[in-house]
């Protein structure tokens, strides 16, 4: 049998109203409603990393665009991966010689 842990969390009244009136809906309680809300939310964060890994591979590879590419990662993740890819193609080159 899994274990859980307790520990306690601050909302607005406001905020508690809402997942009062959304788990009363759901015929769940508050702590069934904030655990489904929070493994969703990390499910999807997991999803997202793996399509930014398979757009990578694939701008890589030259089987999808830049603008595409755009779609999936930000500018900070693009210019990292331009980064990786040109010091890749410089170790190479280094290597061959």
């Amino acid at each position: 049998m899994e274990t859980t842990t307790q520990f306690s969390l601050r909302f607005e009244p406001d905020l508690i109203r809402q997942i009062d009136e959304e788990a009363e809906k759901e015929y769940k309680n508050r702590t069934e409603l904030i655990k489904e809300a929070v493994v969703h939310f990390i499910k999807e964060k997991e999803e997202k990393e793996k399509l930014k890994l398979v757009a990578a591979e694939l701008w890589l590879k030259g089987e999808i665009s830049e603008t595409n590419l755009k779609k999936v990662l930000n500018g900070e993740e693009i210019k990292d991966l331009k980064f990786g890819q040109s010091w890749i193609e410089e170790t190479l080159h280094e290597i061959r010689r």
